[in-house]
């Protein structure tokens, strides 16, 4: 699942103009644990936008193709992470270093895992790779940046999806942020690029 209810403290503006999509991201929810760091996107969204099969990476362009942090998917549930749209068998990396909590077995329809990662011993924050399926991992093991998860789990018949989320606190207490802001230069510019495609194309944001 990667919807939840609106119990955010925390405001995250969504900009809907002209038929484009862009992300603010802001962080008003301070804890001293020290913040992971994502160095590497979830799947290859590197390089240029190819017509031929629509593809950019191993994302394929057809809407969504991204589900950005902190859209209102209906009255009642918000997106609380980075969902990419990618090709069927496209390898899901790990974007931080850390050691595997937990692994998630996602209900039907989705029926494929959730990877849930501590960057930090004792730290506020966990980190959930979901939408995974082939899994090359297993739990209480330590990952670095790159290792390969598995693959992109389910979306529909021609196209399959992943998503990165960031939690701080535990239980019905916690609180979700947008992974953005724990992205250095290069996750932040790569995911920033995917976006700025996305609209030049112009794709109208479609959540369902």
């Amino acid at each position: 699942a990667f919807f939840a209810p609106v119990t955010r403290r925390h405001p995250i503006l969504l900009l809907l103009l002209a038929g484009s999509i862009a992300l603010a991201c802001a962080d008003d929810d301070p804890t001293t644990a020290v913040p992971p760091v994502f160095s590497v996107t979830p799947v290859d969204i590197s390089g240029t936008y190819h017509p031929a099969d629509s593809s950019l990476g191993d994302i394929r362009f057809s809407a969504p193709v991204l589900i950005p942090f902190g859209v209102m998917i209906d009255s009642e549930n918000r997106s609380y992470g980075l969902q990419y749209i990618a090709r069927a068998g496209a390898p899901v990396r790990a974007v931080t270093a850390g050691v595997i909590d937990s692994i998630i077995t996602n209900p039907p329809p989705a029926s494929d895992y959730t990877i849930v990662m501590i960057c930090t011993p004792g730290s506020d924050y966990t980190v959930y790779q979901d939408h995974i399926l082939n899994l090359q991992v297993l739990a209480h093991t330590s990952i670095k940046p790159g290792d390969t998860l598995g693959e992109a789990g389910t979306w529909s018949e021609a196209y399959r999806r992943t998503a990165v989320r960031v939690g701080i606190g535990e239980g019905s207490g916690m609180r979700y942020h947008c992974p953005l802001d724990y992205g250095n230069a290069s996750f932040r510019e790569l995911n920033n690029n995917l976006l700025i495609e996305y609209n030049r194309l112009g794709f109208s944001p479609e959540y369902d």
